[in-house]
């Protein structure tokens, strides 16, 4: 009964046998333990440290070398109401900063990105199972793509963005840069009022499309074979170049 008790307060079954020998010789050395018990001499020193950090038992060093004390079984009162009292002190704690920790923006909390690249064999598949994830992200942040788009994207991948654009959500728009026509080439959809394009005036050609949508930033070389895309789901990095394209937009 007793060692089924001390089970439930957490304590092992050769911690339990350390424990009632030294309260039933209330001053032993580890030797004599091991061979009461019968378990091995660093068994007992490893056991009788960890009783004595949990205030079961005392540690003594004396000239005869190391003894195990007993402390009155009350300790064991005393261990659970002090395990109570902190246990009810890291609830009211946590209680209170709840209300706090729940206002802070999602995207200031610690992430770890994860990063995919894209063979081009493999992109258009992926541009159609990956877009209902894309949307929700979106959705759930300002409902935009931004970013700078190369025009080749609309040559190679026109069929899915005259998909997509039938059938997405008609909350989500575009904000998109780019300095070139989309060389003559066209889709259902392309002239939305929800599609907005700006163009830059400088010479320089932009050879990469770089979006942000959701907590999704994505990279799409269609300019030059083999094409390729890698996708970066990361609320933090999303945000932080979501705010640049923005800065942009707003100067064009």
């Amino acid at each position: 009964m007793i060692q089924e008790k001390l089970q439930q307060l957490g304590l092992s079954e050769n911690e339990i046998l350390v424990y009632l020998c030294v309260l039933e010789n209330a001053n032993i050395a580890p030797s004599r333990i091991a061979k009461k018990t019968g378990l091995s001499r660093p068994t007992v020193y490893v056991i009788g440290k960890k009783l004595a950090e949990l205030e079961l038992i005392l540690e003594e060093t004396g000239q005869t070398g190391l003894h195990f004390l007993a402390l009155s079984p009350e300790m064991i009162l005393r261990d659970a109401e002090k395990k109570e009292r902190e246990a009810k002190e890291n609830l009211s704690i946590a209680k209170s900063l709840l209300p706090e920790l729940t206002l802070l923006p999602k995207s200031q909390g610690y992430s770890v990105p994860k990063v995919r690249f894209i063979k081009e064999a493999q992109i258009n598949d992926y541009l159609y199972n990956k877009a209902a994830d894309w949307n929700k992200s979106a959705l759930e942040r300002d409902k935009t793509w931004w970013g700078v788009q190369d025009s080749s994207l609309v040559k190679h991948y026109g069929q899915w963005l005259a998909w997509y654009w039938k059938q997405t959500n008609p909350a989500i728009q575009t904000k998109m840069f780019t300095n070139e026509k989309e060389e003559g080439h066209s889709f259902d959809g392309q002239t939305l009022s929800r599609r907005q394009i700006k163009y830059w005036k400088k010479q320089e050609h932009i050879r990469t499309t770089q979006l942000v949508f959701g907590d999704y930033v994505i990279i799409f070389n269609t300019f030059s074979k083999p094409h390729s895309l890698f996708e970066i789901h990361d609320a933090v990095t999303a945000e932080g170049l979501r705010q640049v394209f923005k800065g942009i937009w707003e100067t064009l």
